[in-house]
């Protein structure tokens, strides 16, 4: 899937408008996919988590950003907040006190923030003043920091969202 698809729909009156269609992308999930794979195999009609890894964390943080009821925890593993115009930053302003109440749980990787790579240096610090922001408004999101890179951070990721979202 293109990047772009998954990227947060621009936040009217922002001055830097990025061409993603994470809307779309949501409505298709909730809508359309969901639907069918109960109607075909039977998933249940609640308790549903979503899990995004990199620019798919960037996508779960939208979801979460926007009030999707639909999920009941949502995971961003290294969400990619490439930068300080990341749509993130004025969805969330645009909440006011008011967060959602669906679980979210940020994972962020050790080796992005000490690496050599600027790019990943970037991506951890975006997303770590994100989650600053969100813990200091009081929200209640989890985070775990791993001994990762962003390579191979996925499935640390994942098991760090199932075990502090998912277990029953």
């Amino acid at each position: 899937m293109r990047a772009a698809a998954r990227a947060p729909a621009p936040v009217r009156g922002s001055r830097w408008v990025r061409m993603g269609r994470g809307d779309l992308f949501l409505d298709f999930l909730v809508d359309d996919l969901h639907p069918r794979i109960a109607r075909d195999y039977g998933a249940a009609p609640s308790g549903h988590g979503l899990f995004g890894y990199s620019y798919g964390g960037l996508f779960s943080l939208y979801a979460w950003l926007t009030r999707s009821t639909f999920f009941e925890s949502v995971g961003a593993g290294s969400p990619g907040v490439i930068n300080t115009e990341s749509q993130v930053f004025p969805l969330l302003e645009a909440l006011g006190d008011t967060l959602p109440d669906t679980k979210l749980h940020v994972t962020l990787n050790e080796r992005e923030m000490l690496g050599d790579l600027a790019v990943y240096q970037n991506l951890a610090q975006h997303a770590a003043t994100f989650l600053h922001r969100l813990t200091s408004r009081g929200a209640a999101v989890t985070s775990a920091l791993l001994h990762e890179t962003h390579v191979t951070g996925l499935q640390a990721s994942f098991l760090s969202y199932l075990r502090t979202c998912r277990a029953q």
